[in-house]
C-alpha cells in the first residue's frame, strides 16, 4: 500500500462515530512495515464523559470498524494489535493499537458495506412506528463475541420516558450539560462540534444553546425556567415515535481489547443495519445511567451530578431490559421517509491534519 492509497482509506475511515464528535485519534502509517499506528490524544478528548474509558473504547471500536471496511473496499485486511499498558484517558498514549495491513487479491469486497458506511450518520429526528422495523436479532448475536444484543419494540412509555430524562439529564449537572453545549456547532464548516441542524430540535432552541455558550451563567437561569422538563417534553417525542431501541451489554470480566473488539463488532451490526434503511439515535446518557450501580466512579460523581429520582428508577429499568451487566450502548432506532439535510451532517478533520507518513 503507497501513500496515495492509504490516503485514500482514511478519508472514509476518518468519519467514525465520535463521542462528542471529540475525534481523540490520529493515524501514522509506516510504509516500510505497512502499518497503521493510531495515537490517542488526550486534549482532543477533553469532556466530562471521559472520567474513565468507557466512551474511548467506543470511539476506537468504531474507527476500527471503519478503518477494516475500508481497507476491505481496496482488496486489504488487517491484523490488529492493542497496547493498553499504563493506559489513562488522561494521557497521550502512543500506537494504542497498529494495524498492520496485508494485500488480499482474491477478496470480494463487500461493496454494499462500504456504502452503508460512506452514508451513515446519526439521525436525531422522529422515526416512522415501530410497525417499520423488522429484524432478526439472531443473526445480529452471531456476530458478536464479546457483546449481546437486545431488541425492543413497542416500549411501554415509562422506559420511553426514563430515556427522555437520561437524555435531559445534563441540566442536572452544569460542568456536563456546558460541555455537551459547548460541542454543539454552528459554523457549518467547522470540523468539530455536532452541527445544531442535526439536534432534532427548532432553530430557536437551538439558539439557547448558542446563547449559553457565550453566556455561562445563562445555564443556571434557564435550568431554573424548567429547561430540563422542556428538554425532557422534546426527546419523548423523539423516543414515542419508533417506540423502539437496541441495547447491547458487555460480557462480564471484559479487558480493555476485548470491549475494543465488542465496540467494533457492535458498530459491524449497526452498518449492517444501516444497509437495511435504518437509522439509529445514541444514547450514551442512557448507558452511563444505567451502569451507576456497576461503577465505582460514575457519571454521577464524575459530573457532580445532583441527585434526583432518575437514579431511584434505575433498577426498574435494568429490570425491564433483564440485564444485570455492564451497558455497552443504547441506540434509539427506525427508519426516516426523508433523507438528512447535509447542513446537519458531522464534518471531520481533513485526512491532512490526521494522517501522518514515517
Amino acid at each position: 500500500m503507497d501513500k496515495q492509497l492509504a490516503t485514500k482509506v482514511i478519508d472514509t475511515a476518518r468519519f467514525y462515530m465520535s463521542g462528542d464528535n471529540c475525534q481523540p485519534f490520529r493515524y501514522r502509517f509506516n510504509v516500510a512495515t505497512q502499518t497503521f499506528h493510531i495515537d490517542y490524544i488526550a486534549q482532543q478528548a477533553k469532556h466530562t464523559f471521559v472520567y474513565d474509558d468507557y466512551t474511548i473504547l467506543l470511539t476506537l471500536g468504531s474507527l476500527l470498524e471503519y478503518l477494516d471496511v475500508s481497507l476491505n473496499e481496496y482488496f486489504y485486511s488487517c491484523e490488529l494489535a492493542f497496547d493498553f499498558e499504563n493506559f489513562s484517558p488522561y494521557e497521550d498514549k502512543r500506537s494504542i493499537c497498529s494495524a498492520t495491513v496485508n494485500k488480499q487479491p482474491n477478496q470480494t469486497s463487500n461493496t454494499s458495506l462500504f456504502s452503508a458506511l460512506k452514508q451513515r450518520f446519526t439521525d436525531r429526528r422522529a422515526y416512522l412506528g415501530p410497525e417499520t422495523i423488522d429484524i432478526s436479532i439472531a443473526p445480529l448475536n452471531q456476530q458478536l463475541t464479546y457483546s449481546t444484543c437486545k431488541l425492543f419494540t413497542n416500549t411501554p412509555k415509562e422506559t420511553l420516558n426514563f430515556f427522555a430524562g437520561c437524555d435531559s439529564a445534563i441540566w442536572l449537572s452544569k460542568p456536563l450539560g456546558k460541555d455537551i453545549m459547548d460541542a454543539v456547532a454552528f459554523d457549518p464548516q467547522s470540523p468539530t462540534g455536532l452541527p445544531w441542524r442535526n439536534l432534532g430540535v427548532k432553530k430557536s432552541d437551538a439558539l439557547l444553546i448558542k446563547a449559553i455558550q457565550r453566556y455561562d451563567w445563562l445555564f443556571t437561569v434557564l435550568k431554573y425556567c424548567g429547561a430540563k422538563f422542556l428538554m425532557t417534553y422534546l426527546q419523548r417525542k423523539l423516543w414515542l415515535s419508533s417506540k423502539s431501541f437496541l441495547v447491547f451489554t458487555y460480557h462480564s470480566n471484559l479487558s480493555r481489547e476485548q470491549k475494543t473488539i465488542a465496540c467494533k463488532q457492535m458498530m459491524h451490526v449497526l452498518l449492517t443495519l444501516s444497509q437495511s434503511g435504518y437509522v439509529f439515535q445514541p444514547s450514551t446518557m442512557s448507558a452511563e445511567l444505567l451502569n451507576i450501580p456497576l461503577k465505582t466512579l460514575n457519571i454521577a460523581n464524575a459530573a457532580k451530578m445532583q441527585q434526583n429520582k432518575l437514579e431511584q428508577q434505575i433498577q426498574a429499568q435494568r429490570n425491564y431490559l433483564g440485564t444485570s451487566q455492564e451497558i455497552q450502548w443504547i441506540l434509539r432506532i427506525g427508519r426516516v421517509n426523508t433523507p438528512l439535510s447535509s447542513e446537519a451532517l458531522t464534518n471531520r478533520h481533513t485526512t491532512k491534519t490526521l494522517l501522518e507518513f514515517e
